[in-house]
């Protein structure tokens, strides 16, 4: 009996080894660079190709108050907040300051997040925000640029309505 107890535990040893193999990571590991000259083959092309999505935002506000244009984060399946993305502004405003400053979001009103993991989380966000001039009041065309870590770009034109 003992002999076959050992043998059992021989074979649970054995098919653990042989299924860590395949429940192995699927990411790729980074390698050292080849030096110049050697007869490797070239790079695999990326996992990832990064995609451009244009968005168009259209928004009401009056003088002299601040206008919500969006907020942007980084985001896991498993809920997990990654690096804050970069926005990038295409200018200045003729009328009024673009911003940015952290900004909690609901995760339970967001589209596309993994609802049953997120429930009630409220992680930073990146927050855009307009303030017209206290004088101005008609229309304002801003653009600007969110670019995720993983080489995403959300182009954002937003139409603001002072009135």
């Amino acid at each position: 009996m003992k002999g076959l107890r050992s043998s059992a535990l021989g074979f649970a040893a054995f098919l653990g080894a042989t299924t860590g193999v395949v429940a192995q990571s699927i990411t790729p590991v980074p390698r050292p660079a080849a030096p110049p000259g050697s007869a490797q083959a070239a790079p695999a092309a990326p996992l990832h190709t990064p995609v451009t999505t244009p968005v168009e935002v259209t928004r009401k506000g009056r003088p002299g108050s601040d206008i919500f244009l969006g907020v942007y984060l980084t985001l896991d399946r498993d809920c997990k907040l990654g690096a804050t993305p970069r926005i990038e502004f295409a200018g200045d405003p003729r009328s009024g300051k673009l911003r940015t400053r952290p900004h909690p979001i609901n995760l339970r009103d967001v589209p596309g997040a993994p609802r049953r993991t997120c429930i009630g989380t409220s992680p930073n966000g990146q927050a855009v925000i307009f303030r017209p001039d206290r004088r101005f009041r008609g229309e304002e065309k801003l653009e600007f640029r969110v670019v995720y870590p993983n080489g995403d770009v959300r182009a954002v034109t937003a139409t603001i309505m002072v009135e």
